[in-house]
């Protein structure tokens, strides 16, 4: 009797110690995945600025999305259509950027780095987010007569897009920024800069047709879908009669028992008639909170933003000409 409470007392002890252990390691992993997860998501006060390195850099790549190649031709890019224009071109390219719209976070970048030279506002940033498949070029208020917006939005569609749904990153990004330096500097890059294969092959990620098979299949998927959506709404919009059991009653009336205010929910009854039996009842509802409008002016977003010029760049500033898009 002793020893089998000898053993039961060992054997609780030790799974005590394995279960406080097996804890401990769980809750470490736990906490490791967590931060390394949350380590990819970026804000504009984040994002390692390239210029820390030296003048000579203008590509923040923290995430390794761009191959070193790329990296080390758009930095040449960048510095070549400086010394020619004295616009400066940055390009950053991140994992995530979590909720954050692409505008809100390459306007706030920008104007917190100061792109473009001071008093002249010649600045483009390229703003490329993996995860949300984001695309934007962002221009300083200097340079929006020369790259204007509809030039943005067309580079983003035929040079940039097309590389990355074949996943060339790296190669969509020099694309962009070689079309960015030929209207820039107003002619043909110089033969260094077109000696990278990614920008000398511009029709090699063209979009290819599609079949009138595929067209028709495209087709009838929408319209099965448009059905499949017209035939929820309709479930949605009637009830089943508690008389008949038949789901045949629709909405007749809507009436506001107490409205709804900005502190509180209100409450609705809608009166319900059953067309297979003409039964009527009545169902209440809840009306949701009022919400408030926030208007931002858009004068808010010109001048510097009160950020200031960061690192080593000019000290620009953009009131957010340019254009965005996805992949």
């Amino acid at each position: 009797m002793a020893y089998s409470c000898v053993c039961h007392f060992f054997c609780v002890t030790l799974r005590r110690k394995v279960y406080r252990h097996m804890r401990k390691w769980v809750i470490f992993i736990g906490f490791f995945l967590a931060m390394s997860l949350q380590a990819a998501v970026y804000t504009p006060a984040s994002v390692p600025d390239p210029k820390r390195q030296g003048q000579a850099f203008y590509v923040a790549n923290p995430d390794a999305l761009l191959p070193d190649s790329s990296v080390a031709w758009l930095n040449d890019c960048a510095a070549r259509l400086e010394s020619a224009t004295r616009v400066q071109l940055c390009v950053v390219a991140l994992e995530s950027i979590g909720e954050s719209e692409a505008f809100d976070f390459a306007y706030e970048l920008f104007q917190r780095w100061g792109l473009g030279r001071e008093g002249q506002n010649t600045g483009v940033l390229i703003l490329f987010v993996l995860d949300s498949h984001d695309i934007r070029i962002m221009t300083g208020v200097g340079i929006e007569g020369v790259l204007t917006d509809a030039q943005c939005s067309k580079i983003i569609r035929d040079d940039m897009t097309p590389a990355f749904r074949a996943g060339q990153y790296g190669d969509g990004l020099c694309l962009g920024a070689l079309r960015i330096y030929e209207i820039c500097t107003d002619g043909e890059a110089p033969e260094e800069l077109l000696s990278i294969r990614s920008v000398t092959n511009r029709g090699e990620y063209g979009e290819d047709e599609l079949t009138d098979a595929e067209i028709m299949g495209i087709i009838g998927v929408f319209t099965g879908l448009f059905i499949l959506i017209t035939f929820i709404l309709y479930w949605a919009s009637v009830k089943r009669c508690p008389k008949c059991g038949k789901r045949r009653a629709h909405a007749t009336r809507e009436q506001v028992l107490i409205a709804a205010t900005y502190a509180s929910a209100g409450q609705g009854l809608r009166t319900y008639c059953c067309r297979n039996c003409g039964n009527t009842f009545n169902v209440a509802f809840v009306i949701p909170r009022r919400q408030r409008t926030v208007y931002i002016s858009g004068g808010g977003r010109s001048g510097m933003g009160g950020f200031g010029g960061g690192g080593s760049w000019g000290g620009g500033s953009t009131f957010g000409g340019g254009a965005g898009g996805k992949w």
